[in-house]
């Protein structure tokens, strides 16, 4: 494999984005948190490292220290907790919203933390939306992702 193939394919595989998801004032956004292969039961999500939106304790959903500005606001999938995912659903979205979802997740092993930095803007006229999106906008990640794959794959090719 040459040089330039080498390198191709670790600048790839070594890329890493920060995960963006965009929303509109007034809809809602999925805040996306899954653990992989860890097998866990607990997740907290936290905005800026400081305010509590939301805590999922041994299987079960609590905002019992939920800070007040998130009450009613938020959704969670108890079916899915099981598989890993511990996603969350942030409604009624404001300006104020905007900024850095955190989704830490404790483990015996290694501890996981996966943060979402959220956009809020106001909606263009005439938008569609797609039932069950989040708000119709794809997250910057995907659009980075598939715009690079089909590159991967041809420098891939090249490179046999």
């Amino acid at each position: 494999m040459s040089f330039a193939c080498s390198w191709s394919v670790f600048a790839f595989v070594s890329a890493s984005v920060q995960d963006i998801v965009q929303g509109f004032i007034r809809d809602s956004a999925l805040l996306p948190c899954e653990s992989g292969q860890l097998k866990v039961n607990t997740a907290h999500w936290r905005y800026n490292d400081s305010k509590n939106v939301y805590d999922i304790l041994n299987g079960q959903g609590t905002t019992k220290e939920q800070d007040a500005e998130y009450k009613g606001r938020t959704e969670t999938f108890p079916a899915e907790y099981s598989k890993g995912n511990f996603s969350l659903r942030l409604g009624n979205l404001q300006k104020r919203d905007e900024g850095s979802y955190c989704c830490f997740i404790p483990n015996a092993e290694f501890d996981l933390n996966k943060c979402i930095n959220l956009q809020v803007r106001e909606k263009p006229r005439g938008i569609q939306e797609k039932p069950g999106s989040n708000s119709g906008v794809e997250t910057t990640a995907e659009r980075i992702v598939s715009l690079l794959f089909p590159l991967f794959s041809a420098t891939v090719l090249l490179c046999v």
